[in-house]
Parts: structure tokens; sequence; C-alpha cells
């Protein structure tokens, strides 16, 4: 129980990284925010259960992956949702506004690009590149074998980086 010593301590440590994570694979902030809630009660109604054999921090992720991933299959029609709900032009610390304005054009395409990639390969890239996960933190929270997240790593990689470069030549012939 390190770093926490009430549920509210818990809700207060990782509410907005799991929040973020949920928000990246739905790509809607209100659906994030009701999966999220939906986590923190599964992960208190279960804490119980909770073994220590892992971090609570992965312990979190991976109920959140489930979470996410029950939703998923339970949704007959997943549609795509604007990337502005996802990204706001809120700033937390000061920043040249061209700047500002440049890197969320950025994050856009990056995440545009992240949705035409097949489920496997968003969910270990957003792990890694966004939620900042080790290894072997995604490799647990998604119930895989160390090689399966590196192999699939390194083909998302590659496959967002046709993809990119679909999108750049789509924009050129425009």
């Amino acid at each position: 129980m390190s770093g926490w010593k009430t549920l509210e301590e818990l809700y207060a440590l990782y509410y907005d990284e799991i929040f973020r994570y949920l928000l990246q694979r739905t790509r809607k902030r209100e659906l994030a925010q009701d999966l999220t809630q939906d986590t923190f009660l599964k992960a208190f109604n279960g804490l119980t259960s909770f073994k220590g054999k892992s971090s609570i921090k992965t312990w979190l992720y991976t109920i959140a992956h489930n979470t996410f991933i029950n939703w998923y299959r339970r949704e007959t029609k997943y549609s795509n949702y604007s990337l502005e709900e996802t990204y706001s032009l809120e700033q937390k610390i000061y920043e040249n506004p061209e700047h500002v304005i440049e890197k969320k054009a950025e994050q856009a395409e990056m995440m545009k690009a992240i949705q035409f990639l097949k489920e496997d390969f968003q969910a270990v890239l957003i792990l890694r590149q966004y939620q900042e996960l080790t290894y072997e933190e995604i490799a647990e929270v998604l119930g895989w074998k160390l090689s399966k997240v590196k192999t699939n790593l390194h083909r998302a990689k590659l496959e967002l980086r046709k993809q990119l470069l679909k999108q750049e030549g789509d924009r050129n012939e425009m």
C-alpha cells in the first residue's frame, strides 16, 4: 500500500492516469469518465482480491483495460468521435501559442493514425507511448508474454509509420 492509505487517496492518486488511458481508447470524454468510475468501483469492490503480486498501478490498468474491452465488445457500432472532444486547447503552463497549436495538430494526426491500427496495436501503443508503462507492466495489463509485447509494439510502430506516411501522402495530393 505504498503512497496511499485510504480508498480516497488511491482514487486521487490514479484517477487522472486511468482517465487519460480510457480517453485515448474511447476518444469520448463522458464515456471515458464513466469507464473510469466503473474501473474504480470494480477495484474498490475487489480490493480484497488484490494479492500484491503486481503494483497497484498495474492492477488498476488491468481493470481499466478489461473494462474498456468489455464495453467495446458490447458496443454494436463503434463510431469515430471528433478529435476536438479528445484534446482540448487548455494549457496547464505557458507555452508559445503557435507551438501549442502545432503540437495539438501533431497529436491529432497521431491519434487519427492510431485509430486505423488493429486493436492489439492500439492497446500496446497507447499503454507504452502515452501512459508510459514498462514492457512488464504492459504484459501484465494485457495478459501477454513479454516477447509478445515487444513484438506487437515493434509491429505497431511500423504500421503507425506506414499510416502516417499515407496520411501525409493524402494531404500532399490535395
